[in-house]
């Protein structure tokens, strides 16, 4: 795991590519939100997404992290990829756990 704030020289080394996944996610959601205050749509309702998509982008995570590489158990792995950050972004707990039922049937 690299090291993103060393106290030797202060500076921050982060790797973009690691983030793309939820990089996108963040880009989804703003998308929504410029189309739902087009339309005005409830302010209300849109926090609420942002909140399942903030959640579920670090479920994404954090099944990736506890699971596979703390605990080894392979079979729990979802891939980050652009389609299961989105499922993960707009349904937020429900689609992670869609989509780990899904990488169990398939």
């Amino acid at each position: 795991m690299p090291i993103l704030l060393s106290a030797a020289d202060k500076t921050l080394h982060i790797q973009i590519g690691d983030y793309v996944p939820l990089i996108a996610v963040c880009a989804v959601l703003a998308i929504i939100f410029v189309c739902f205050k087009l339309f005005g749509v409830s302010v209300r309702f849109l926090w609420r997404l942002l909140i399942n998509g903030i959640i579920g982008a670090g479920m994404l995570i954090l099944f990736d992290i506890v699971f596979v590489t703390y605990l080894r158990m392979p079979f729990f792995y979802i891939p980050i990829t652009w389609l299961n950050s989105a499922v993960a972004g707009v349904l937020g707990v429900p689609g992670v756990i869609l989509l780990l039922i899904l990488q169990f049937i398939l």
